[in-house]
């Protein structure tokens, strides 16, 4: 483990970033699949990563030192609220 400890330290957020995006999609930013391994690889770079340097974790992310971070419900419902200034728009069918 020190070897991807030491390789998520010396990658830049940019990468992270792309990374972290072909893990969520399953697809390379050119649109290639990932393989099994590729993912294997690519999503334990990730949770590395993140416990290093994950200063303001999501919910349910890696923050630093390697914990798994999670909302209360009550921070979750207040961020997913009725909010005028959300970038979401609900429609009634």
């Amino acid at each position: 483990m020190t070897e991807m400890t030491d390789y998520a330290k010396s990658i830049s957020p940019e990468v992270y970033k792309q990374i972290k995006q072909a893990v969520e999609t399953g697809k390379w930013v050119n649109g290639d699949q990932l393989t099994e391994q590729q993912k294997a690889h690519s999503l334990q770079l990730v949770m590395v990563y993140q416990s290093q340097f994950n200063d303001k974790p999501d919910h349910f992310t890696i923050a630093k030192g390697g914990t798994i971070h999670m909302e209360s419900k009550k921070v979750l419902q207040s961020q997913f609220s009725d909010d005028s200034s959300s970038d979401v728009h609900k429609i009634k069918l």
